[in-house]
Parts: C-alpha cells; sequence; structure tokens
C-alpha cells in the first residue's frame, strides 16, 4: 500500500505541473524528434515556472498531508523524501519534460508561455502553485467522499443488473504486464 500510495503522489505531483495539458485547439507533435531550439524552447519553459521548485514544494505538501492523514506513516516520512530525491532528480527529470513539453505544444506556443510566466501574473501563479494543487486535491477527495455511498450502490446496482441469468459476463480486463 506504501508503495501504490507513494506512487499515485508522484503521478499526481508530476502529471499537474504547469502545463503539460496541451492547449485547446492544438494538435501535439507526433514527431518525436524536434529540434533544438525547440526543446530548448520546452527547458526555458520549465526554468520560467520554476518546474523544478513546484515540484519539490509540491511533494513536501504531499507528504505532509498524507503524514498527517494517516500518522502510522510518520516513520516513513525520510523514506519517502529520500525515494523521491533519489528518483526524481531534477537532471533526470529536465530533460524529458521538456521533450513532453515539446511534443505537446508548438515552439511558439511555449515561447509565449515563458513570457507570460515570466509576466507578474505568471510568477503569482508560480508562487501558489502547490497550495493550488493541494486545494484541488482536497476538493475532489472531499467531493468524492460525499458520495461515496452513491457510488457504492451504482456499482452495486451494476453487478445485480450483470449477474442477471442470461446475460453473458463481463469482460475481462487485459493483465498489466510486469514492469
Amino acid at each position: 500500500m506504501l508503495v501504490k500510495t507513494f506512487g499515485t503522489i508522484l503521478i499526481s505531483l508530476v502529471a499537474s505541473s504547469t502545463l503539460m495539458a496541451q492547449s485547446p485547439g492544438t494538435k501535439p507533435v507526433t514527431d518525436t524528434s524536434v529540434s533544438p531550439s525547440h526543446l530548448a524552447a520546452a527547458e526555458e519553459l520549465l526554468e520560467a515556472s520554476q518546474t523544478e521548485k513546484t515540484l519539490r514544494d509540491g511533494m513536501h505538501v504531499y507528504f505532509d498531508a498524507q503524514l498527517q492523514q494517516n500518522p502510522l506513516m510518520a516513520p516513513y516520512g525520510s523514506v519517502l523524501e529520500a525515494f523521491a530525491a533519489k528518483y526524481l532528480a531534477w537532471s533526470d527529470l529536465k530533460p524529458r519534460l521538456g521533450r513532453i513539453y515539446a511534443q505537446a505544444l508548438t515552439e511558439e506556443q511555449l515561447r509565449a508561455a515563458t513570457v507570460f510566466q515570466r509576466s507578474p501574473a505568471g510568477q503569482a501563479l508560480v508562487a501558489h502553485q502547490a497550495e493550488l494543487q493541494m486545494a484541488m486535491m482536497k476538493l475532489v477527495q472531499e467531493q468524492l467522499g460525499a458520495h461515496a455511498t452513491e457510488l457504492q450502490a451504482m456499482i452495486q446496482a451494476r453487478a445485480a443488473e450483470l449477474n442477471k441469468p442470461g446475460n453473458p459476463p463481463p469482460p475481462t480486463p487485459p493483465t498489466k504486464k510486469p514492469r
């Protein structure tokens, strides 16, 4: 459970990083080879948006929240941080994130986003990014928790429907290959 929780933490932090989603109406770059200037523009945006700091701060905030919610995990806080430091080194992540950004956005879009990130409004957004992400995750958890009973009832109703005589069994999901 610890590994699953930690994996979820890290995935959510990276996935929610600024501009990971593609802009509406923009087609992603499908060619995996992008020009050096395109990659440079992506890495410049990562720097301007302080992605390294946002990722690091977000991890600390998330770890703290998880440890508060589950006090039995408190003795393992340093293990989580050491693991994150080992496998989420910025020197490894930056070029990979740069490629992801370059594949999602055009060079022109990356440069425009960098201009925004360097503006006072962009810097204000960056300064509050970790707390905004935590507030969003908390809101989603509260909303889902408030309606968990309804979800459970919906699942039970669907299970009853699937178990009626004459219904074919539900398809089996494909098994995941071990990594």
